[in-house]
């Protein structure tokens, strides 16, 4: 059938001695020279940028385009004669050899695609190299490629991860569609280079303005491809509307806990020296912007009591990560927090858990514990709180093991189930966290939190609450992923417990914010704004029933 069509196209096109553009797809991979014509719709020439010019059919009814690699100086509007072999990049069909024969003409109309989501695979297939404008107001959903390759994720709606409204194992088909539906309202825009590390204040778009939910309008370029990904490279800038920070509700409680992923602070040897570590900070600067932003997060939320995941686990002596980072926020705040202090025993994993607590509002009962369970990655930590000498709890830190694929083996390997790699060893962990409460904090207050590592309905969390353990509820998610939003933090507390909560917050300063505005990028600030790549939970405990 191919070689049918091949000799029809070829026969219908001796009589012009051409070949239109809309009849060249299959052709690709001929390796022969043809003669193709076609009106010039945009030029990409400039240096840095593609290197070449796009031309669409001249035929006024037929919607097709291509990417011509070639330094042929032409202008937008040419019809153009042009010998060249058609071939296959990427994926993409594109012109290269080019040899332009002749400008038949000048000034013509170019046609613009008027598109809307949401849009197959299959349909962005059938307006490759074309011009088109999307007519939808489309939101950010995700900005990690936009600093390596200028790369940002548009979609119509917010993306979600499946996984966080629908369980693994029981609305397989509620996921699959939820993830076909979400593809198709998507689309990633392109700057019009293929430049790694782009300038990024030269982009199409104020990076200030690139944060995750932000409204974006004008979104008008060329469709591209490269392997399985489609994309629009854009020939305007975005218009973009300004994000206002998210507001910490007031929360009107007796104690206020905090729930923050410290993103891997470390802090050399703890003498100005050693860096970089093997994690986080590659110099003192950059620890002394990464302090600075951490505690502008802390001091808004000003708590009481502080459980965090990812400090280095180097100790608790004057020259610890915890103790250096406890002396920071005491000399800036009216605060003098100490440490939960253990019996030291943390495993040799490079990171750990830990608790600070105000020693003016809350007293500890006996020492923090680390709990030394081999199915942790890093072990939980528990320390039993009183507040005002009558409401007595034990708050239990924890941190599970990664999604990442690294050294997975067995049921770790990555089953395909939207619950990606180590989901069992997870899982493992959770019933292990649920052996040691029952155990040892039996019918007491307990609050559970952490990172989960694990979004809502996924196998971890519905473990953990197959008990007498309720996860509190949020409006906000703690992380971004691939564009898709859910929450990887949560918080858990007994039945004993759960009538002293006030109200749980996830904070959306961090997941929102690109992550080249970190502490260790040049556009970074000592603001709180994105002070972490997970969203700080904060929840209001009250003394008394009300």
């Amino acid at each position: 059938m191919k070689y049918f069509t091949i000799l029809f196209v070829l026969l219908f096109c001796s009589c012009n001695n051409y070949i239109d553009v809309a009849d060249i797809r299959v052709l690709a991979n001929e390796k022969t020279i043809f003669e193709i014509r076609g009106l010039v719709s945009g030029v990409v020439q400039d240096k840095g940028q593609l290197g070449g010019f796009y031309i669409q059919d001249a035929r006024y009814f037929y919607k097709k385009s291509v990417f011509v690699n070639s330094s042929e100086q032409v202008s937008v509007g040419d019809e153009v004669l042009l010998n060249a072999i058609i071939i296959e990049k990427n994926n993409e069909t594109q012109l290269d050899n080019v040899e332009l024969i002749k400008i038949l003409s000048h000034n013509h109309i170019i046609n613009v695609e008027k598109i809307s989501l949401p849009i197959s695979d299959e349909q962005w297939e059938q307006l490759e190299g074309c011009l088109v404008e999307i007519e939808d107001n489309l939101k950010i959903s995700d900005s990690y490629h936009f600093n390596k390759y200028g790369q940002l994720l548009l979609s119509k709606g917010e993306l979600i991860q499946e996984t966080e409204l629908f369980d693994a194992q029981d609305d397989s088909l509620e996921i699959a569609h939820l993830t076909s539906e979400q593809e198709q309202n998507s689309i990633y825009v392109d700057d019009l280079s293929d430049l790694k590390f782009p300038q990024i204040d030269s982009l199409y778009v104020d990076p200030f303005k690139v944060v995750v939910g932000a409204k974006c309008s004008k979104i008008k370029g060329f469709v591209s491809q490269y392997n399985k990904t489609y994309k629009i490279r854009l020939v305007n800038d975005l218009i973009v509307e300004q994000s206002d920070p998210p507001n910490l509700i007031d929360l009107d409680s007796d104690l206020k806990i905090m729930n923050f992923n410290l993103y891997n602070l470390f802090n050399g040897n703890g003498k100005k020296e050693g860096f970089p570590s093997t994690r986080g900070a590659k110099s003192y600067d950059e620890y002394q912007l990464q302090l600075k932003k951490l505690a502008s997060a802390i001091y808004a939320v000003d708590p009481d009591i502080l459980a965090f995941m990812e400090i280095e686990n180097d100790g608790e002596d004057e020259f610890s990560s915890i103790q250096q980072f406890c002396d920071y926020l005491n000399k800036y705040s009216q605060r003098q927090y100490e440490i939960a202090e253990t019996n030291g025993l943390t495993g040799d994993y490079p990171i750990k858990t830990g608790i600070i607590y105000d020693a003016s509002v809350v007293k500890t009962k006996h020492k923090a514990q680390y709990h030394n369970h081999p199915n942790f990655s890093r072990p939980s930590l528990s320390q039993r709180f009183i507040y005002n000498d009558s409401l007595e709890f034990i708050l239990c830190a924890n941190h599970f093991k990664s999604k990442g694929s690294r050294y997975a083996k067995g049921l770790d390997v990555d089953q395909k189930d939207g619950q990606a790699s180590y989901n069992y060893k997870r899982t493992l962990q959770a019933k292990t966290l649920l052996n040691i409460i029952d155990s040892l904090y039996f019918d007491e207050n307990i609050i559970v939190l952490g990172d989960f590592n694990a979004y809502s309905k996924e196998d971890p969390i519905q473990v953990l609450q197959s008990t007498n353990l309720h996860r509190l509820e949020t409006v906000n998610h703690s992380y971004v992923y691939k564009g898709k939003n859910g929450s990887l933090d949560h918080v858990f507390v007994n039945d004993n417990f759960l009538n002293h909560i006030n109200l749980v917050q996830t904070w959306n300063i961090n997941s929102i914010y690109p992550s080249w505005i970190n502490y260790s990028y040049n556009l970074a600030d000592s603001s709180y704004i994105r002070s972490s790549d997970h969203n700080p939970m904060v929840i209001g405990v009250n003394g008394y029933v009300k």
